[in-house]
C-alpha cells in the first residue's frame, strides 16, 4: 500500500513553485480564519443590540389594566420577553468569550509561526539562488575560456613564425586561465551543493510546520463552528433547525479529506530536484580530464580520417588545368612572336598534362636565348622566338607581358549543374581560381576534369563565383 501523500514530498519541482504554492495557501487559511473571526465578532453584537431591545420592550409592556386568566397570560407574556432578552446578551457574551477571542489567539499563534518559517526558507532561498548565480557565472566563464582555446588550436598553416610563437604563448595563457576557471566553477559547484542541502533541510522542516498548522487550523475551526451551532441552537427550534443543518455538515467535516483534496489538486511533483553538477567541457560528463593538448598543428580530430593530399596532376593556375583537359580539341597550338632582336629556336616542344610556360617577358635582356618553362605536372612550353608546340595535352604560349586571367564570375548561372556533391574534408585553396570549402558544404558542379578537380559554385558575400575543387575531398549526392 502506498504511503500517503505530505507536504513534504509534493511541493518539488523546478523554479521552486512549491514554495510558492504552500505560502499561497497558508495565506489563504489566514484570509479565511481571519472571516470566521468577524462572523462570530458580528453575530454576537447582532446577539446583544436583539438583548437589549427585548429587554427595553419587557420593561415598557404594562399588565395593569388587564384583570383576570388574560392578565396572567400578559404577565407570563411579559416574563417570556425579559428571558429571551437575557438569554441573547448571555449568548451575545458567550460567542465573544469562546468563539472570537478564542478564534482572535488562535490566527495570532499561526500567523506568528508562519512568518518565522516563511522567513527562514526565504533566507536559504536566497542564499541557494546566490549561489546557482555564482555558479552559473563560473560556469559560463570556464565554457567560453574554454571555447577561446579550441579557437586557437584551429590549425593556421599560413601563419608567419613569430605569429605563430606568438599565438602559441596566446594559447598557453588560455590554457592556464581556462584550468583556473574549471577550478572556480568545481568550487562554486560545491558550495551551491552546500547550499542547495541547507534548503532543502529547511524546506523539509517548513513543510512538516505547515502542514501541522493547516492540521491545527482546519480541526480548530471544525471545533469553533461546532461549539457556534451549539450556542446557536438553544434559542429556539427554528434556530436549532438551522443550526442543525450547519452540524450536518460539520460532521461530514475530514481533515484527512480536506487535505488529500488539496494535495490532489495543488501538487507540484514528488521528485526532488537534484542540484546543478559539474559537466567537463571535453569529456561531457562528470569525470574532470585534461584540457586538449596545446598544439597548433592538429587538423582532424582524433579518429577521424582525411584525404592525404588533392589530386596530384594539377599544377598552379586553372589554365595549365584546362589545357589538360582541352588536348583532344587541340592538336596543335602553335605561336609567332617578334619582340627587339633575332629569332630563337625553331622548334618547341609540347607537354602532355597540365604545364605551361612563359616563353619571354617584357625587357628580358636573355630574350634571344632559348628557354623552357616547366609546370608541376611535368610538361614545359616552347623554346625561342618563334615557337611551335605539339602534343597530347595542349601547350600555352604566352608572350610580352599578356597573362592568363581567370574571371571566377564569368558563368551562366541559367545552365544547370551537371550534380552535386557534398563536401567530406575541408580544403583551404591554394590559388586563385581554386575554392575553400568546408566539411558537410553541398556545391553544384559545372565541369569535371579528367586531372581530377572539378569546377563548382558557391556564394561569396552575396554573389556566386565558380572554381575547382578536388574531387576526391567530395562524395556525389544520389
Amino acid at each position: 500500500m502506498a504511503a500517503a501523500a505530505t507536504f513534504s514530498t509534493s511541493f518539488w519541482g523546478d523554479q521552486d513553485r512549491g514554495l510558492d504554492v504552500l505560502i499561497a495557501r497558508m495565506k489563504n487559511g489566514k484570509h479565511i480564519t481571519a472571516e470566521i473571526a468577524q462572523v462570530f465578532k458580528e453575530r454576537a453584537s447582532i446577539e446583544e443590540e436583539f438583548g437589549k431591545r427585548l429587554t427595553k420592550l419587557a420593561k415598557t409592556f404594562t399588565t395593569t389594566e388587564e384583570i383576570g386568566t388574560l392578565r396572567e397570560s400578559l404577565d407570563l407574556v411579559k416574563s417570556e420577553l425579559e428571558t429571551s432578552a437575557r438569554a441573547h446578551l448571555d449568548i451575545a457574551n458567550e460567542i465573544r468569550l469562546q468563539l472570537e477571542k478564542q478564534t482572535n489567539d488562535f490566527l495570532q499563534q499561526q500567523s506568528a509561526v508562519r512568518k518565522s518559517h516563511h522567513a527562514n526558507i526565504e533566507r536559504r532561498l536566497k542564499a541557494k539562488a546566490a549561489m546557482y548565480a555564482n555558479a552559473q557565472k563560473a560556469g559560463a566563464k570556464y565554457v567560453s575560456k574554454c571555447r577561446e582555446v579550441d579557437q586557437m588550436n584551429i590549425p593556421q598553416p599560413n601563419l608567419p613564425p613569430k605569429d605563430a610563437e606568438k599565438l602559441q604563448i596566446r594559447l598557453e595563457r588560455a590554457q592556464q586561465q581556462a584550468n583556473q576557471n574549471d577550478i572556480e566553477y568545481v568550487s562554486a559547484i560545491e558550495r551551491l551543493g552546500d547550499a542547495h542541502i541547507k534548503w532543502e533541510e529547511e524546506f523539509r522542516h517548513t513543510c512538516n510546520e505547515f502542514q501541522r498548522l493547516e492540521e491545527e487550523r482546519i480541526d480548530f475551526l471544525r471545533g469553533r463552528l461546532w461549539a457556534y451551532a451549539n450556542i446557536i441552537s438553544t434559542l429556539c427550534v427554528s434556530d436549532d433547525e438551522s443550526c442543525e443543518r450547519v452540524r450536518g455538515s460539520l460532521e461530514k467535516c475530514s481533515v484527512a479529506k480536506d487535505l488529500a483534496l488539496f494535495l490532489d489538486t495543488s501538487t507540484t511533483g514528488t521528485i526532488v530536484p537534484q542540484p546543478l553538477q559539474y559537466i567537463n567541457y571535453y569529456s561531457k560528463t562528470q569525470e574532470r580530464t585534461a584540457g586538449p593538448p596545446v598544439t597548433l598543428s592538429r587538423s582532424y580530430a582524433a579518429g577521424e580520417e582525411g584525404p592525404i593530399s588533392p589530386p596530384a596532376n594539377r599544377s598552379g593556375p586553372l589554365l595549365g588545368n584546362l589545357a589538360s583537359s582541352a588536348g583532344s580539341q587541340f592538336g596543335t597550338l602553335a605561336g609567332m612572336f617578334k619582340k627587339n632582336g633575332a629569332a630563337g629556336g625553331e622548334n618547341g616542344k609540347g607537354g602532355q598534362g597540365g604545364g605551361f610556360g612563359t616563353l619571354f617577358k617584357k625587357n628580358d635582356p636573355q630574350q634571344n636565348a632559348p628557354r623552357e618553362s616547366f609546370g608541376s605536372n611535368g610538361g614545359f612550353g616552347g623554346t625561342g622566338m618563334y615557337g611551335k608546340g605539339v602534343g597530347t595535352g595542349g601547350v600555352v604560349i604566352q608572350a610580352e607581358e599578356e597573362e592568363f586571367q581567370y574571371d571566377p564570375y564569368d558563368f551562366s548561372e541559367k545552365s544547370p549543374p551537371l550534380f552535386q556533391v557534398r563536401v567530406l574534408y575541408d580544403y583551404q585553396s591554394q590559388a586563385f581560381e581554386e575554392l575553400t570549402v568546408s566539411r558537410g558544404q553541398i556545391i553544384p558542379v559545372i565541369a569535371k576534369h579528367e586531372d581530377g578537380w572539378w569546377e563548382g559554385v558557391v556564394m561569396e558575400g552575396e554573389r556566386k563565383r565558380k572554381g575547382l575543387f578536388p574531387s576526391n575531398f567530395v562524395e556525389p549526392l544520389e
